[in-house]
């Protein structure tokens, strides 16, 4: 039995919202572990934790932050 068009409407959209859901979640867990990285960085001897390089002076961690930005700004 053929679906209605209406019916057939309504399950696009139930998968179109899926898959815009699924991208949000995956894009909310590479935001986390970005997060746990900042969090594991190590303070420098005034207690400040500088996000912007990593151990060896390059700034790889805020451009994999703008990356992601650049990327998930929807």
């Amino acid at each position: 039995m053929p679906l209605d068009p209406a019916q057939r409407h309504q399950i696009e959209q139930d998968a179109l919202t899926a898959a815009w859901e699924a991208d949000r979640l995956a894009a909310c867990d590479d935001a986390i572990a970005l997060l746990r990285e900042i969090a594991d960085l190590e303070p420098n001897d005034d207690g400040d934790v500088v996000i912007g390089t990593d151990a060896d002076g390059h700034s790889d961690l805020l451009s994999r932050i703008a990356a992601f930005l650049a990327t998930n700004d929807k």
